[in-house]
């Protein structure tokens, strides 16, 4: 009876011991060439952006 008590009790407390934490992830899953592309094309169109709203003033004055 004493074996069984103290097995229960020792898997008890294996079961309420702390929870295994998630592996860290990698540093940069994408890669830089990746992200060199995507700030290219995020300047592209910033750029579209102001040249379409310059046009958009340019048309807005003429009318």
């Amino acid at each position: 009876m004493k074996r069984a008590l103290l097995t229960t009790l020792v898997l008890a407390l294996g079961a309420c011991g702390a929870p295994d934490l998630p592996p860290e992830p990698e540093a940069d899953l994408i890669g830089d060439p990746l992200h060199q592309s995507l700030d290219k094309a995020r300047s592209v169109e910033d750029l579209s952006g102001d040249r379409k709203g310059g046009l958009d003033a340019a048309i807005d004055e003429a009318n």
